[in-house]
């Protein structure tokens, strides 16, 4: 083999790499929503809702809507390095302000993870997905179904995969309280978002956490 065709032999994987990366579109602006399921631990019983992401540049807006009532709002701007986690408690409403660097230290245990897909691929509602392994620094894993058709442009977007370059389509995880959810993408809508979208809305008094801390003793 002369070093011409060697030549020709590395350069088609790093086209090939290329390409795909050309092809890939950052989801800076769009709603993404996702089907719930939430499973309690030692028990059958399971709870359905959905899971909807709002972005536009660096403001970042989800929201758990269970069927039972149960509604949990994060509003996070990066740029403003401010996050708000919207309540509603005995009829009132509430806009608590969490601290910047306390949210995000939450997520930097799951940084540093590895990817490793397994080469098969399954369609979610009309996304094609690549089923992979998801592995973290302490070695605890999980399987993840994404599309490389965009990225998240807010590296916050997933608080169990910061900085993912891929966007997951369904995945499941374990919360602090033995909770499994699955997430499962009904939609992914890459369309104009207004910025009132991220507004506190006007019913609902901002307070600091520990004043909401102190109100729950």
């Amino acid at each position: 083999m002369n070093h011409k065709s060697i030549c020709i032999i590395t350069f088609l994987p790093l086209l090939f790499i290329a390409s795909i990366a050309r092809a890939q579109k950052p989801f800076v602006e769009g709603v993404i929503v996702y089907r719930v399921t939430l499973n309690s631990p030692g028990s059958d019983k399971s709870y359905e809702g959905t899971y909807t992401v709002t972005v536009k540049g660096k403001n970042v807006k989800k929201e758990l809507k269970m069927e039972n009532g149960y509604d949990d709002v994060i509003i996070f701007n990066e740029g403003d390095q401010v996050v708000y986690s919207l309540k509603a408690a005995s009829g009132k409403k509430y806009a608590i302000q969490l601290d910047f660097n306390d949210y995000l230290n939450r997520e930097r245990k799951y940084n540093g993870f590895n990817i490793k897909e397994y080469g098969k691929e399954e369609d979610i509602n009309g996304i094609t997905a690549k089923k992979a392994l998801v592995t973290y620094l302490d070695g605890k894993s999980q399987d993840i179904y994404y599309t490389t058709e965009w990225y998240p442009a807010d590296l916050t977007m997933y608080n169990r995969f910061p900085n993912i370059k891929v966007l997951p389509v369904k995945y499941e995880y374990t919360d602090d309280s033995g909770m499994i959810m699955h997430f499962k993408a009904e939609k992914v809508s890459p369309i104009p978002v207004e910025n009132a979208a991220f507004r506190i809305p006007p019913d609902y008094k901002i307070i600091t956490y520990s004043d909401y801390k102190q109100m729950n003793k």
